[in-house]
């Protein structure tokens, strides 16, 4: 029957997967473990910073190595710098500018997609509502979080590490006029609508432009469907944790378990991960932002999504035809 073939298949991919399997889980276990113990001693706001640098971090490590160790230093400093100029869009916008300027040209290396994650650092820091702690202190919490990430994946994640082609000039220089204008204005919209979660529109649209036309338009298409799903998978553990009246400690081991899928899944299928990060942003709101953080993502995703879907397949129609040169 269907289902025992199924049932075969995926047992031999867990048996054969195995090694990646309690990798992953042992790396998640250990990020969120310095994040528990900050949530037991009331250190919620550092708790949040700290995971999210170390994520970050271990995410350049990955997909850009050659930048270790100047993300140890951008993640940080980026956000400090966001914070800074939070009542003053001329600085920031340049800031962002000479931000995305430097995502474009890092393409030719193959390196954009892990420069991504500074501008992520410092959209956050521009955007998010001001913490009950001063910005030195959250730039020291996102400064120990990243030193700790990149040690995680430097030590235990090297099967995840990838060199990602790099860009032709003229792709790179298409890359740059795209991100450029594209960037600087869901940052301006995001500004002017005022939203909860403003934020991500603007870094929706710093992740879905790529260097390759069919690249990005796949990008487009994949990170739609896998916001949808994971925005549903967000809810659904949401409100399966608070029916059940689970302790805090079982909202961390839901984490840590959304951790290990979503790097599983990172090597396996970009739909799934996009979802399972999805979840994994969702499950660190406040359990009143949850509705309204789920529907702003799904939207801006959207938002990005068609733009830029719309963008590459004009691109490709205009690549003229391949010249047939037999005979």
């Amino acid at each position: 029957m269907p289902y025992q073939k199924y049932a075969l298949h995926g047992l031999g991919w867990v048996r054969y997967q195995r090694r990646r399997i309690l990798r992953a889980a042992l790396f998640s276990a250990l990020l969120f473990a310095p994040a528990a113990a900050l949530t037991l001693a009331g250190h919620g706001a550092g708790m949040f910073l700290f995971a999210l640098a170390a994520n970050y971090s271990a995410f350049c490590m990955m997909l850009a190595r050659r930048l270790q160790p100047w993300s140890l230093l951008a993640i940080p400093g980026l956000y400090l710098a966001g914070r800074l100029c939070a009542g003053q869009p001329t600085i920031m916008l340049l800031l962002l500018a000479a931000g995305l300027a430097l995502q474009a040209l890092s393409a030719r290396r193959g390196l954009h997609k892990g420069v991504q994650f500074w501008l992520f650092a410092l959209l956050l820091g521009n955007m998010t509502p001001a913490a009950a702690i001063p910005p030195w202190q959250e730039a020291a919490w996102m400064l120990l979080g990243a030193a700790y990430g990149g040690a995680l994946a430097r030590l235990g994640m090297r099967d995840w590490f990838r060199v990602l082609p790099a860009a032709s000039v003229a792709d790179a220089r298409r890359y740059a006029w795209h991100l450029l204008p594209w960037g600087l204005l869901a940052w301006l919209a995001a500004s002017w609508m005022r939203g909860a979660h403003a934020w991500w529109l603007p870094i929706a649209a710093v992740a879905i432009p790529d260097p390759s036309p069919e690249r990005m338009l796949w990008l487009a298409r994949e990170r739609t469907i896998g916001t949808l799903a994971g925005a549903l998978l967000g809810a659904g553990l949401y409100w399966a944790l608070r029916a059940l009246d689970a302790a805090p400690i079982w909202h961390v081991l839901a984490l840590a378990s959304l951790q290990a899928a979503t790097l599983i899944a990172m090597r396996h299928s970009f739909r799934v991960f996009v979802a399972l990060l999805t979840a994994l942003v969702l499950s660190l709101l406040p359990p009143g932002q949850l509705a309204s953080g789920a529907l702003e993502r799904v939207e801006d995703t959207l938002i990005a999504a068609l733009l830029f879907g719309a963008l590459a397949w004009f691109l490709r129609q205009r690549k003229p035809p391949a010249q047939d040169n037999s005979g």
